[in-house]
């Protein structure tokens, strides 16, 4: 059984308390400095937005930090979220295997 772990840390938290408060700046003024309408980076923030590889360079920008810092962070929640959703599980368990489903085809045809 996979021990379970908890979240990783989304972009919005690391937005919020790594950048915007210890730099004192608003969603409204990282919006400007980033060229999108605070609508978008409300909802990053928010974690009510997933974070797109057009915001992961603007944020690499905006920090100097790295497209991959941001991209990073964001793979490993989506990671989480799939791993322990048992919905998703349950969908993944019904996947076949090109293998098996390519022998599966050639037993067809001999039968």
């Amino acid at each position: 059984m996979k021990q379970a772990t908890r979240k990783p840390t989304t972009v919005g938290d690391i937005l919020l308390y790594e950048y915007l408060e210890p730099l004192d700046l608003k969603i409204n003024e990282l919006a400007q400095m980033l060229h999108v309408h605070r609508n978008s980076v409300s909802a990053l923030v928010n974690n009510n937005r997933k974070l797109t590889t057009d915001m992961a360079f603007r944020l690499a920008k905006a920090f100097d930090t790295s497209v991959d810092f941001w991209l990073n962070l964001q793979a490993a929640v989506d990671l989480w979220e799939v791993e322990n959703d048992p919905r998703a599980q349950e969908e993944l368990s019904r996947i076949v295997p090109v293998a098996r489903f390519i022998a599966s085809k050639a037993d067809k045809k001999i039968a």
